[in-house]
């Protein structure tokens, strides 16, 4: 509870106490007057600025005012014999508003007080939803960078294979190159070995037709 709201229990407890006190010869009104008008004016100041509660106060002030008419109007001539009776009851009714106005005031305040605390709080719970929010939508980027680094490195690994195969299939196709650049140089001393047999091939063939055509060939009478 807070302590402006002790004060003004406690404060109200002892303005009550004497403004109930009907049964007294005597009542010490300018006293209780005076009294309700000083709770009033520190009560103003503890506070604070909260509407409501400060028209609890303006009604306070209300209150004592009306209380101090009655006592001036309700004095009997020249003040002797004290207080018409109906002026003590205006007044005691006055102070009683007094009271009720000052436990209101700090009703008000404190109602005051948890409002702010709750704007506090809301406020303060908006901020940490916001925070909450930035860190989800953080995790989430991050998480959608870690799966595209994932998908780079994949790449990255498939591009290494490929690399390779491509080193391999560059390293086997030079073989097969140089095989083959092998194989047109056999070809070719072949192709060279074949015209030469060929060749002597030919010249046998003209050289085993020139003895046959000879003997063929009928030999002239000698003359006589």
């Amino acid at each position: 509870m807070p302590r402006i709201y002790l004060f003004v229990l406690a404060f109200v407890s002892v303005i009550s106490c004497g403004s109930l006190s009907f049964a007294a010869d005597k009542i010490d009104y300018p006293a209780k007057i005076a009294a309700a008008r000083a709770g009033i004016e520190e009560l103003a100041v503890k506070v604070g600025n909260y509407p409501q509660a400060l028209a609890e106060i303006e009604k306070a002030r209300v209150s004592l005012k009306k209380a101090e008419q009655s006592y001036d109007k309700g004095r009997q001539w020249m003040g002797l014999g004290g207080l018409k009776p109906e002026a003590e009851q205006e007044i005691a009714h006055n102070l009683q508003m007094v009271d009720l106005a000052l436990v209101l005031t700090g009703s008000r305040a404190a109602k005051g007080r948890n409002e702010e605390d709750a704007a506090a709080v809301d406020k303060q719970l908006t901020l940490v939803k916001d925070r909450v929010k930035l860190l989800e939508e953080r995790k989430q980027s991050g998480d959608k960078l870690r799966q595209e680094l994932q998908k780079c490195e994949t790449s990255s690994k498939e591009l290494t294979t490929l690399k390779a195969d491509q080193t391999k299939l560059s390293a086997q196709l030079e073989q097969v190159t140089a095989e083959k650049k092998k194989l047109e140089t056999q070809n070719a001393v072949l192709t060279d070995e074949k015209a030469a047999l060929a060749a002597q091939i030919e010249a046998l063939k003209k050289a085993a037709s020139a003895p046959a055509a000879a003997v063929q060939t009928p030999t002239p009478p000698a003359a006589k």
